[in-house]
């Protein structure tokens, strides 16, 4: 009846936990309540890097779960998880915000109550630099937990790519499938507009464990930023003639394309003029709810802008189906961020990282995990490799994963400059911080009025808001002002240069967390300067 169970709320948590804390008899009922999806110090709890806490939760597996496979899917868990459920084992993961599955079917009995032991801890060698530039760890579960029930026969992977004529008329739907079970199944493909009438049924026998299906579709209504139209295409999986499963996704039909030094969404050139975006909780911290998401994505269309920047990590699932409904273009970046430029002495950002073997694993499985449960969706246009780092063999390796599992998007690294011009590791410039003129050079590489001739140049980090210069402030309130001329010119500029794509404001939204004024540890593990950026000191544990 409910194949997929939240388990967001009320959780028991533990600083100093004890030994073979994951054991079942383990009496954890007098442990410190906390709430999930949520950032620990936020709720007062003082974590440091490095050094394991632990969250439990009891949860009841229904008795209708019999004879299905049994899943944990966690959205987000910063930085490192190991899991046990019910006192076994169950699997560790890098990466604190991609979702990831624990296979739970043969540790827990239907009908029975289970339970969950999560050891977090914030690295201080994360590729994604998430707690160096919060200025305080980060660490917890950020995002949502579920309990989801799959049949024995399912579909392991599920894409959508939507290819276009020639004359960008009529379109082909293609579905990438990869079933979990190589035995017999039958499928059943029923595409219908947005008002819910039937566009497409194809019913086919499946009897690959993986494999394509194309479906040509007659003149569909195009998806881009101004015209954010969206089908339903509904899937229903057959085993010995008995419906197994039934899922439903919204698509959209659209084709992005590089084509000189200019990005076209379905044979039209395209600017993008928007932000990058953080998630962030009045009271809760590195986190969202989808009232927030959609909150952003509105405030983000109010003010014209068409087009979000993930800095520096994947954005929730929820933020994107807003981002497909209401037509926002959307740079997707893996979090891996400012690898090798050791911002913070307290935050080990893994100087060798970038070409350490020993470190692809992790660049790699949280990329693939963006890609994975992101590429449904038409408002992605760019994947991002990575923000502000040192080059090395694990973008190289980055890169080609990418273009091999799906090509239909370009990508971006930052700063290109680094790259060596014997590869070719991005499609679309990233350059970051312009005068207001368009004057740049980064790393040996230049745009000249914004413009640049061998591909489209996006500066996806531009025109800082009036915040880092606290002192101006005080002495010039008017400098706020010329942020906003300055910018204007800036994108009247761009909007009519060749090769400029466009630009995303630096930042989108207050990156502003309210710590506990009592939260031990101030000045000593967090919320300590980064002289690099910032010319001033705190004035409180605000940061």
């Amino acid at each position: 009846d409910r194949p997929v169970i939240s388990l967001n709320g009320t959780w028991k948590f533990a600083m100093d936990p004890p030994e073979k804390h994951w054991e079942k008899q383990v009496d954890f009922s007098t442990w410190a309540d906390i709430r999930v999806p949520g950032d620990c110090q936020m709720q007062g709890f003082a974590i440091q890097h490095d050094q394991p806490y632990v969250y439990k939760k009891e949860f009841h597996v229904p008795s209708d779960y019999e004879g299905k496979q049994v899943y944990l899917d966690f959205h987000g868990v910063y930085s490192h998880a190991r899991v046990w459920v019910n006192g076994h084992f169950v699997r560790e993961h890098h990466g604190g915000f991609t979702r990831w599955s624990c296979h739970i079917t043969d540790v827990v009995n239907t009908g029975e109550s289970a339970v969950l032991t999560v050891e977090i801890t914030d690295r201080a060698d994360d590729i994604s630099y998430g707690s160096g530039y919060a200025k305080h760890q980060i660490g917890g579960i950020l995002r949502k937990v579920e309990l989801r029930a799959l049949p024995e026969q399912h579909f392991k992977q599920f894409y959508v790519e939507t290819d276009l004529d020639e004359e960008f008329r009529d379109a082909e739907l293609i579905i990438s499938y990869q079933l979990q079970q190589d035995r017999a199944a039958r499928v059943s493909l029923e595409l219908m507009d947005r008002n819910g009438i039937m566009v497409k049924v194809l019913k086919q026998d499946l009897d690959a464990s993986a494999g394509t299906i194309k479906i040509p579709v007659k003149d569909p209504h195009k998806w881009d930023a101004e015209h954010p139209y969206l089908y339903t295409l509904q899937t229903t999986l057959y085993v010995d003639g008995s419906a197994e499963l039934r899922f439903m996704e919204k698509i959209g039909f659209r084709e992005v394309k590089v084509v000189g030094n200019r990005l076209l969404v379905n044979g039209s050139p395209v600017k993008l003029r928007g932000a990058c975006r953080h998630d962030i909780h009045p009271t809760l911290g590195r986190m969202t709810t989808p009232e927030y998401d959609l909150k952003d994505v509105l405030l983000a269309r109010q003010s014209n802008m068409n087009f979000i920047r993930t800095s520096h990590y994947p954005p929730s699932e929820a933020f994107l189906n807003f981002c497909d409904q209401y037509g926002i273009y959307v740079e997707d970046e893996t979090a891996v961020c400012f690898v090798g430029s050791q911002r913070t002495e307290a935050y080990r950002t893994t100087g060798a990282s970038q070409s350490d073997p020993e470190f692809t694993g992790r660049y790699l499985n949280q990329l693939e995990e963006m890609v994975h449960y992101h590429r449904n969706h038409p408002s992605i246009i760019i994947w991002s490799i990575g923000n502000e780092n040192v080059f090395g063999d694990n973008f190289i390796k980055s890169f080609q994963w990418v273009k091999e599992n799906d090509p239909s998007r370009p990508i971006i690294y930052s700063y290109p400059g680094q790259v060596p011009d014997s590869l070719v590791n991005y499609e679309i410039l990233s350059m970051h911080y312009p005068s207001w003129q368009g004057d740049l050079t980064q790393y040996g590489i230049s745009t000249e009025k914004f413009s640049y001739d061998k591909m489209p140049a996006l500066f996806d980090e531009w025109a800082h808001v009036a915040c880092y210069n606290n002192f101006e402030l005080k002495e010039d309130p008017n400098v706020r002002n010329f942020w906003a001329q300055s910018l204007d010119s800036m994108w009247t500029y761009t909007f009519e240069a060749d090769g400029a794509l466009g630009g995303a404001i630096w930042c989108m939204l207050d990156e502003t967390f309210a710590l506990p004024a009592d939260l031990p540890g101030f000045n000593e593990w967090w919320g300590i300067l980064d002289k690099n950026v910032i010319p001033a000191t705190y004035m409180g544990p605000c940061v």
